[in-house]
């Protein structure tokens, strides 16, 4: 029996439809249509260069099993733009290319190739992140997907997301990767709508193997950027595709963020990473010296380590500039070197630690609340406004939880915390005298 060209597409996209989503049904397939066949190949016009390269790359193994199956024999595909062109076609050569990994279009967007597994420094205050980093560049989109790594500026997020981009593009350089932060997103999605670009905009945000997504945390308040994310991560995790986030601090601390997307940033495996203790620190500047070739002695290191204790950026900064310095005054590095130049970097790192004691006390003295009443049940609101504010205050300067603050304030739960932050950092948003007021009270207790 003979076939048509239309009737033999028509019954393949009767079967593509009920085997992947809507939205990438209708974006690839909804304007396609067959042109010809001649028996042993079928030629299929697609709107645009751009659908027919992601069919090509995306939709070859299930297109070869569909129609093989319903034609009985081995059927070739071609897919063109305009009905005159050269014919692309899809063949057993061009699937073993995708499947060996010569594939023309790679994405390894703003990937770092210093930003490596062998130069991140393992400690105990990072060991869950980077296990799991390790196994999610080995097999993506398998187990732990979405993976959430949070922690605060300058301890390692950034260099562990590139780390996967690279490791993924070195060793199965057939998959895309698609590192970004969310303002980079965010910027290009509002370029896309202000240019009627959308659709190319969610052609290099869906057609990734691995998208790497850094700083989640700004996207708080941006509701059609949180809307259109939504649907990017719905797009790929359907589709079975690794996703990897990084964030100032968990899911459930992100203020003004749809819960449809806080449940979805928890569905796979979130890991924190905390400030490194002192024999880490040593280690992390021990391998930038190596790294760097910088000829430096273990007590410069320890020095140095005993001083900067909360940001790995700060370490290394130090580190650099102890080598120029060197190097321009033509002297070896030491201890007394570093005591002579890097005592700015010193000096906000060995100040007196603040206490959520010290954040009441000055509340208490600016706001004319007793530290008494900070911590009982009050709920006036002449009293939770303070609370609150004394509160979010130590989510900033202490590195104590969110439960260890409730403590403090009169043993409440680490959600009424959670809940204080967020209320204040929303008031801030909205009325700068008050955010004002918040800064210099944070100034204070700095000085």
């Amino acid at each position: 029996m003979s076939f048509s060209a239309n009737e033999i597409w028509t019954s393949v996209l009767s079967d593509i439809q009920n085997t992947i989503n809507r939205q990438s049904f209708e974006t690839w397939f909804k304007d396609s249509d067959a042109l010809h066949f001649d028996g042993s190949t079928l030629t299929i016009k697609v709107q645009d260069d751009v659908a027919k390269r992601h069919i090509i790359d995306n939709y070859s193994d299930i297109f070869a099993n569909i129609i093989n199956s319903k034609m009985g024999r081995k059927i070739n595909l071609s897919f063109v733009v305009n009905p005159s062109e050269v014919p692309l076609t899809v063949t057993p050569s061009t699937q073993k290319e995708m499947e060996t990994g010569d594939r023309v279009d790679k994405v390894y967007s703003y990937l770092n190739p210093r930003y490596l597994f062998d130069s991140f420094v393992v400690g105990p205050n990072n060991q869950l992140a980077f296990a799991t980093a390790i196994s999610v560049s080995k097999a993506p989109g398998k187990n732990y997907n979405p993976f959430f790594i949070y922690g605060e500026s300058g301890l390692g997020k950034t260099h562990l997301l590139q780390a996967i981009g690279n490791a993924i593009a070195q060793e199965k350089p057939y998959l895309k990767v698609l590192y970004t932060s969310i303002e980079q997103f965010m910027n290009e999605f509002i370029f896309s709508i202000q240019n009627n670009t959308q659709r190319n905009f969610k052609i290099k945000y869906r057609n990734v193997d691995v998208l790497l997504i850094d700083d989640i945390q700004f996207i708080q308040n941006k509701e059609g950027t949180q809307e259109e994310f939504f649907y990017t991560f719905e797009d790929l995790y359907k589709n079975n595709k690794q996703i990897v986030i990084s964030s100032d601090r968990p899911p459930k601390e992100i203020s003004h963020l749809a819960e449809r997307l806080r449940t979805r940033f928890e569905w796979g495996l979130q890991a924190d990473i905390k400030p490194p203790n002192i024999e880490t620190r040593e280690a992390i500047l021990r391998k930038k010296a190596e790294i760097e070739n910088i000829v430096i002695s273990d007590d410069v290191l320890n020095f140095i380590a005993k001083r900067i204790k909360t940001n790995i950026r700060k370490l290394e900064s130090a580190l650099t500039k102890l080598q120029a310095i060197s190097s321009i005054q033509n002297e070896p590095i030491s201890v007394y070197l570093a005591k002579q130049h890097l005592k700015p970097l010193f000096d906000e790192e060995i100040s007196k630690q603040i206490t959520a004691a010290d954040i009441m006390q000055k509340i208490s003295e600016r706001m004319n609340v007793s530290i008494q009443e900070l911590q009982s049940k009050s709920r006036q609101s002449s009293i939770v406004l303070p609370r609150f504010i004394a509160m979010y205050i130590s989510t900033r300067l202490t590195n104590m939880t969110t439960i260890d603050i409730g403590k403090e304030f009169g043993k409440r739960d680490h959600s009424t915390v959670i809940n204080a932050r967020k209320n204040v950092e929303k008031m801030m948003e909205e009325d700068d005298s008050f955010k004002e007021k918040v800064e210099d009270i944070i100034s204070e207790l700095r000085s």
